[in-house]
């Protein structure tokens, strides 16, 4: 799955770097988000799996200074230059000031994204 290294971009603009795939389909990178409550300017750790043309992974939205306490995990089909995914993101607070934890019911949201491949830019 070495067609996966290399820099994505989605319909919003968040941005995803893959910067390694092992012999055993361990994928590695990193995610910059466009939307909602994660700091735009900031990467955020990646971690996933590839087997053929399926993949999927996991955003940790924590770093140095800040934890949002929201984890994304996307699982999606490559199709050339472009990846399909479909996204769950299970968060602990429904505010952004993270003081007002999550009802069950509240904790997922649910979504699609389309991932085009950047011509040119490596990892």
């Amino acid at each position: 799955m070495q067609e996966l290294i290399g820099e994505w971009v989605n319909q919003n603009g968040s941005r995803l770097r893959i910067e390694s795939v092992d012999a055993a389909g361990e994928v590695r990178g990193t995610f910059q988000s466009a939307k909602g409550r994660a700091a735009q300017d900031r990467s955020y750790p990646v971690l996933g799996v590839a087997n053929g043309e399926v993949v999927s992974f996991a955003v940790n939205f924590t770093d140095d200074d800040a934890n949002l306490h929201s984890i994304s995990t996307f699982s999606g089909r490559l199709d050339g230059t472009t990846l399909h995914t479909l996204w769950v993101l299970a968060r602990q607070f429904e505010d952004a000031e993270r003081t007002k934890p999550t009802q069950p019911w509240n904790a997922f949201l649910v979504n699609a994204d389309r991932f085009t491949k950047v011509a040119g830019r490596a990892p």
